[in-house]
């Protein structure tokens, strides 16, 4: 049971006392009962809806205001404060709005600054257009009153371009014509040159009358035409091949020359082979060099005539100077063929008509080929598969350098010396090749080619001062 007060029943009892069984009990025992309010085991608690209702006091300190009465303090100060708040609000509204307007007053005074150094940036900026304003006025008046003088140099300089396109157009007109009239000359000098100069005939082989019928013979007679040299056997009877006659001495057709090395590898010690010849005209080693010169001498001066620079420098005393190695024999030839050659191709001659080692053969396509363009000029284009396989029998003989003669230089010196025009003498042309019956040497063969050069040289001259002379 609660202990209650008589005088106020309307107070929720603050003790509740235990029967004597739970407090005569010890602590634990198990007679003790939690309080709703702390959970604790107490002998005095408060209940729930005193709880609930705000009506307990501290347990521990016995003072006379409930939680009741604190929570009416406490709500009557909330209000307090707020009334507080609203005045103090009311009171910082205009100190708030002072501060509001003196910021924008700052603001507006920042601004006004910047807005009067734009203002004067500006300003000074206008000064300054203003002055580029009126130099530039003045530079377009000038330009305006030089203009029409510019316009009438437009017109001069128009009409100075049209008459030296007209020019232009004359001198080429004209040169294209002197350039079809120098091909046509060309032609005639071409012409002429094969005719009177260096006569080239074809020498067709001589056919035996009458067959042996032995064997025996034939096979002598087989054996009888060839002969060992450098290792090989070489075939030395060309009596039955085709041949192209220059001027007087011949040259196998077939480009086949070793019949020069023959008589070289037979006579080179001074002492005449058991087969040599007793006549000049008849040794084929004098025939070969004869033609030789002559158709370098015929290469050269067709270069002259063609404007053209040939690839291999030539000089007429290669082939007649002296006797010449196998070496230096094929190296010559071949840069010689390879001049022809290049000769050709620049003439627009037909590639399939062209063969790497006949030297004739090939000269006389730059008058025989159909397609043949004499004295033409400017770049050709080529079938680069044809020209290898054309300059391929060549170039190992190319590559090949034991002498040290003028003609081992690929290339022209880079100083030029410069010759006076000197007048040739008036010389009679004689006999290319005299008739000997005896034997003769080397020096004698060597003032023979000799004198085919200043006799071939002398009809050269004689026969250009009869076409100026026209």
């Amino acid at each position: 049971m609660a202990t209650t007060s008589s005088s106020d029943d309307s107070i929720a009892p603050k003790d509740f006392h235990l029967s004597t069984s739970t407090d005569s009990g010890s602590r634990l025992s198990l007679n003790r009962q939690k309080c709703p309010l702390c959970h604790n085991f107490r002998k005095v608690f408060y209940c729930k809806d005193c709880i609930y209702s705000g009506l307990f006091y501290s347990s521990r300190q016995r003072v006379t205001e409930g939680y009741i009465d604190k929570q009416k303090a406490l709500l009557e100060l909330q209000d307090s404060k707020k009334t507080i708040e609203k005045n103090c609000l009311s009171s910082l509204e205009a100190r708030r709005k002072f501060d509001i307007l003196n910021s924008k007053i700052r603001q507006a005074r920042d601004r006004t600054k910047v807005l009067k150094s734009a203002l004067e940036n500006k300003k000074q900026s206008k000064v300054s257009n203003e002055v580029k304003f009126l130099e530039l006025k003045d530079k377009n008046e000038k330009r305006n009153r030089s203009l029409p003088k510019y316009d009438n140099k437009v017109q001069e300089l128009e009409n100075y371009v049209a008459v030296r396109r007209e020019k232009v157009e004359k001198i080429r007109d004209t040169t294209r014509e002197k350039q079809e009239e120098l091909k046509k000359l060309v032609k005639i000098r071409i012409q002429q040159l094969f005719k009177y100069i260096f006569p080239i005939s074809t020498v067709k082989p001589t056919m035996e009358t009458e067959s042996s019928s032995d064997d025996m013979v034939s096979a002598l007679a087989e054996a009888s035409q060839t002969t060992f040299i450098s290792d090989r056997w070489e075939y030395s009877d060309y009596m039955g091949e085709m041949k192209y006659c220059i001027v007087g001495p011949t040259l196998p057709g077939s480009g086949n020359y070793s019949a020069y090395n023959i008589w070289v590898a037979q006579n080179q010690d001074g002492v005449p082979g058991s087969n040599m010849t007793s006549s000049v005209e008849l040794n084929p080693a004098f025939s070969i060099s004869a033609a030789l010169t002559y158709t370098a001498q015929l290469v050269n001066i067709l270069s002259f005539y063609f404007n053209i620079r040939l690839p291999y420098k030539m000089q007429y005393s290669d082939f007649c100077n002296s006797y010449m190695s196998e070496q230096q024999f094929a190296r010559r030839t071949a840069r010689l063929n390879a001049n022809i050659l290049y000769l050709c191709l620049l003439q627009n001659v037909e590639l399939c008509d062209l063969q790497s080692t006949e030297t004739i053969h090939n000269i006389l396509q730059l008058l025989e080929n159909g397609n043949c363009d004499l004295g033409r000029e400017g770049p050709m284009e080529f079938d680069l598969h044809k020209v290898n396989a054309l300059e391929q029998p060549l170039t190992d003989n190319l590559k090949i350098s034991e002498d040290s003669d003028s003609e081992e230089g690929d290339s022209f010196p880079v100083e030029w010396e410069a010759v006076p025009h000197v007048q040739c003498p008036e010389i009679a042309a004689g006999p290319a090749i005299s008739q000997a019956p005896q034997m003769i040497t080397t020096q004698q063969a060597s003032s023979m080619a000799g004198g085919l050069v200043n006799s071939a040289a002398a009809s050269i001259a004689s026969l250009w001062r009869g076409f100026t002379r026209k």
